[in-house]
């Protein structure tokens, strides 16, 4: 932040600092949705490159004074990301500032940080958005594909085959696809479901099939397995991400460290201010860079819009 020494008017010396102070305000009021399903990285570099190492196969038996066998890890697939920059400002004219009667300045200073945090939020779930059909990942498939190419050999889905809205069966068998996914040399991963990510439309779908401890659809006293899974933590959590954009389509995901959605932080955002001599206006811009994507499906499920 910083203001021409040439302009060293001390109203608008004064203004700016508060300008400032509402700006971070009201982008810091609500907290990110975002944030609970992606890894949050941070990068000084102007990209970041990741790339898969397959683990090894199975053990194998060995006769007594045999040899051991020896395996080697294979190179998966690779992914690049670009941070983007992004900025928004908005000019005030000195007479505006001097006439303002109605707060119009601290309006637009709040809108400003609205706006930032709008543009995380949409740039971030449009990942997810598209996962169905436009967004292709490192191994040539949508974020969400029945058929994800194994390196090892084979296939591994990530969708349900269908489209539906969530309900007892539906979560059964999603998952029940996520208990048996494999890694790209065939190991059980064994990543625990934690969360439900439904859009505004579902919440109270949600709410309904896993908020309580009987199952929700009978009215027989049959108990909520999706709290009493065998070997698995219970799976009892949902959380709204208001920026998915189909009201149908939902999702189920593990910790997000288990998975494979980043997002990276170049430049939090930030405001910068300065005076237009000529015409004694006070400028003020936000700026941020960042880059989100996926570089893997392991540990997110979705199923398509019914």
């Amino acid at each position: 932040m910083y203001i021409r020494t040439a302009f060293p008017d001390l109203n608008l010396q004064s203004m700016l600092p508060a300008i400032d102070e509402v700006v971070m305000t009201k982008y810091s009021r609500f907290p990110d949705e975002f944030s609970q399903i992606f890894r949050m990285e941070s990068t000084a570099r102007s990209i970041e490159q990741t790339t898969e190492v397959t683990g090894f196969g199975q053990f194998s038996v060995v006769p007594e004074a045999d040899l051991t066998r020896y395996d080697n890890p294979l190179p998966g697939f690779n992914k690049t990301y670009v941070p983007a920059q992004y900025s928004l400002g908005f000019k005030i004219s000195r007479v505006a500032q001097d006439d303002d009667k109605f707060g119009v300045i601290r309006k637009l200073a709040t809108e400003l940080g609205r706006s930032a945090k709008e543009t995380i939020e949409v740039t971030a779930a449009n990942v997810v958005n598209t996962g169905f059909t436009s967004t292709v990942g490192p191994d040539g498939k949508s974020l969400f594909d029945t058929a994800h190419p194994l390196v090892g050999g084979g296939t591994q889905t990530n969708r349900l085959s269908y489209a539906t809205d969530p309900d007892v069966t539906s979560i059964q068998l999603v998952l029940t696809d996520m208990r048996q996914t494999v890694d790209h040399r065939g190991k059980k991963l064994r990543i625990p479901p934690r969360q439900l990510i439904l859009p505004p439309a579902l919440e109270f779908i949600g709410a309904e099939l896993l908020g309580g401890n009987e199952r929700s659809d009978t009215a027989n006293r049959a108990i909520n397995a999706f709290k009493r899974r065998s070997g698995m933590p219970s799976f009892d959590s949902w959380m709204v991400w208001d920026y998915l954009s189909d009201p149908h389509a939902w999702f189920c995901q593990g910790e997000k460290e288990d998975t494979e959605l980043r997002f990276y932080w170049r430049e939090q955002f930030n405001t910068v201010h300065d005076v237009e001599f000529d015409s004694r206006s006070v400028k003020t811009a936000g700026w941020m860079r960042f880059a989100a994507g996926f570089n893997g499906f392991y540990g997110i499920f979705g199923v398509p819009s019914s």
